[in-house]
């Protein structure tokens, strides 16, 4: 819960931890959401020039930065972005010279969406990163309106990718979405007329779609309840992780301190509240490469031939032990069994991840070897207290996890 006296870097603060898990391989998405004029694109984005005004798209990308240039593991990371806007229902790549629109939203492999033939450009530092991110950024559709002078008309989704390949040959991938939406807006309030009008009232179609989407996941939608419309709108199937999926999420309800825009606040209140109810279970993204996955048969291999050896010298042992089935004859003594059932339950077999006949499956199925793995996963739901001030965080809380999993907090 953040007030009007709340600074840039405090809120940043409540959003720190999912930007850090990106660099564990797990997908986080920051998004601001309430009526037009309320501060979404000053706490999403601010002065980027100004150290202090700086919202939480540039100190994202400056913490990526820091934890890449922290890592010691030898690790090699690749980075790439992308700046899209959803403008009157068609996206828009503002990193395009030409000014693409109407590009096609596709889903991966990995179950999460991106915009097909979007310009993705792989970044060395973090200084370029912030260079390539605001020259997107100015290029996004604004327009003045009685409520706001620089009323933002499509919803902004800057994408920061990160690859890492470990020494161990696997690869881990984690993405940050983080998305500014457009206002919502009241004809009578804004004064739209024209092209704004049609606008505006295409911004409110794409919200109402995501209200839609949120409730019905609430009422038990989703993976293994009933359906939910992800398509009814390019902003909600851009989403369709973020909400239900695999994601963390992180969504802040920006809400006017003006009397006047009571009604809208408690409107935004409630969609917030709504999303309380949204359970994401995630789970990191991590990738073996054809060596690794070797590595990992032979290991399975080598032990399976180690506790072959042994139990067959148990059996050349003492022939009336263990029958040639492998089961313990009526002559059997305590002790002889004792011994046989404590080497089938030897911990090494509980190292290996599977057994060697999912190993070599995943190997010969794959072709090249590259079969993801998901850490967890985890159920995460929303967590968040309400107040009346210029912006709100609820935030998916997964302290637990990280403690229960690795014993440490990140950030």
């Amino acid at each position: 819960m953040s007030g009007e006296s709340t600074s840039q870097r405090d809120v940043f603060d409540d959003c720190r931890r999912v930007v850090h898990s990106v660099l564990g391989g797990y997908n986080g998405t920051i998004m601001a959401y309430g009526q037009t004029g309320s501060g979404k694109t000053h706490t999403l984005i601010g002065d980027v020039a100004d150290p202090e005004l700086r919202g939480i798209v540039p100190r994202a990308v400056e913490a990526l930065g820091e934890g890449i240039a922290a890592d010691d593991s030898g690790a090699e990371y690749e980075v790439r972005l992308t700046v899209v806007e959803i403008y009157c229902e068609k996206i828009r790549d503002l990193l395009d010279p030409l000014g693409r629109d109407n590009l096609p939203i596709k889903q991966g492999l990995d179950g999460g969406m991106f915009v097909e033939g979007a310009t993705e450009v792989c970044v060395a530092d973090e200084e370029q990163l912030v260079g390539v991110m605001e020259a997107g950024l100015a290029q996004r559709a604004v327009k003045a309106t009685a409520m706001n002078s620089a009323s933002s008309r499509s919803h902004c989704i800057v994408t920061v990718a990160v690859e890492k390949a470990c020494p161990d040959g696997s690869t881990v991938s984690g993405k940050l979405r983080m998305v500014d939406l457009a206002g919502s807006e009241r004809q009578d309030k804004t004064g739209a007329a024209g092209q704004t009008l049609v606008e505006g009232s295409l911004i409110n179609r794409s919200l109402s779609a995501l209200a839609n989407v949120v409730s019905a996941l609430t009422e038990g939608g989703g993976p293994g309840g009933g359906h939910v419309n992800y398509r009814d709108s390019k902003l909600t199937r851009m989403l369709q992780d973020s909400l239900g999926g695999s994601a963390r999420t992180v969504l802040i309800i920006n809400c006017s301190p003006c009397a006047d825009n009571a009604a809208e606040t408690l409107s935004s209140l409630r969609f917030g509240s709504r999303a309380l109810g949204i359970k994401n279970t995630v789970s990191a993204n991590r990738r073996l490469n054809p060596e690794a996955l070797q590595r990992q048969l032979d290991e399975a291999r080598a032990q399976i031939e180690a506790l072959r050896q042994e139990v067959e010298a148990l059996r050349a042992a003492g022939s009336s032990t263990i029958d040639g089935g492998g089961r313990f004859t009526a002559g059997a003594t305590q002790q002889g069994a004792t011994a046989v059932v404590a080497s089938e339950r030897e911990e090494p077999l509980q190292q290996v991840p599977g057994n060697a006949g999912a190993l070599a499956h995943a190997s010969s199925s794959s072709g090249v070897g590259g079969g993801l793995q998901a850490a967890g996963p985890w159920v995460e739901p929303l967590a968040c207290g309400f107040a009346l001030a210029t912006s709100m965080l609820l935030y998916m809380g997964f302290e637990d996890w990280l403690l229960r999993q690795h014993g440490y907090l990140v950030g």
